[in-house]
């Protein structure tokens, strides 16, 4: 089997906002949310360990009904870092477990109570699932990376940490200003390798003309 170093169906510019229109959390945030996703996910209750959080999941299924793409949703729920109130999550996700959504997901700030949504964050407008099936990948490749383009946040929101967990691929994410980040192994850092060298952020930085 011949391996190539980036290759990837389609590049995705995720444009519901533009940068700084999203709740944007630091780098240490961000990551810790990623992997808070990771683990969480991975529970039969995904987070919702009681009445008030089970609550805070229905609120905001109720707030997302008419939004969601046409994918399966996993819900799950964290406590928001800046105070007493939840993030819960509606990660979009499909029936073929080779297939990862890179965009569909979405972002739900709920009251402490439970009850009162305060604010959604759409973490694409887009919707991408991704797969080595529809790469356009030479017969006998393997894709061992992904790239996307994002101008929602200034940095990569906290679900590509999941996402390259999920895919156990690096995903690398371009950014406004021309910054390029890789993704992958529960952290997220700014590219900083030289052009032109034969590696997965040199393929990532010509496929999106950085």
């Amino acid at each position: 089997m011949r391996f190539v170093p980036l290759l990837v169906a389609t590049l995705l510019n995720i444009s519901t906002a533009f940068a700084g229109e999203i709740r944007e959390f630091d780098v240490k945030t961000l990551e810790r949310l990623g992997n808070e996703l990771v683990r969480t996910s991975q529970r039969p209750n995904r987070g919702a360990t009681d009445l008030v959080r089970q609550r805070a999941v229905q609120t905001a299924r109720a707030a997302l009904r008419g939004r969601l793409f046409k994918l399966g949703y996993d819900y799950v729920v964290l406590s928001d870092p800046d105070g007493n109130r939840f993030l819960v999550y509606a990660l979009g996700k499909t029936p073929r477990s080779a297939e990862v959504v890179l965009g569909g997901h979405f972002r739900v700030t709920v009251s402490a109570d439970g009850s009162t949504i305060e604010r959604i964050d759409p973490l694409s407008k887009t919707m991408m699932v991704d797969s080595e099936r529809n790469s356009g990948l030479p017969p006998g490749s393997r894709l061992t990376a992904l790239y996307v383009n994002q101008i929602v946040s200034n940095r990569p929101v906290e679900t590509f940490i999941y996402l390259a967990s999920l895919a156990r691929k690096n995903i690398y994410v371009g950014t406004p200003g021309g910054k390029m980040w890789v993704v992958g192994k529960g952290r997220m850092r700014v590219d900083t390798s030289k052009p032109g060298n034969n590696s997965e952020a040199a393929a990532a930085r010509k496929a999106m003309g950085r």
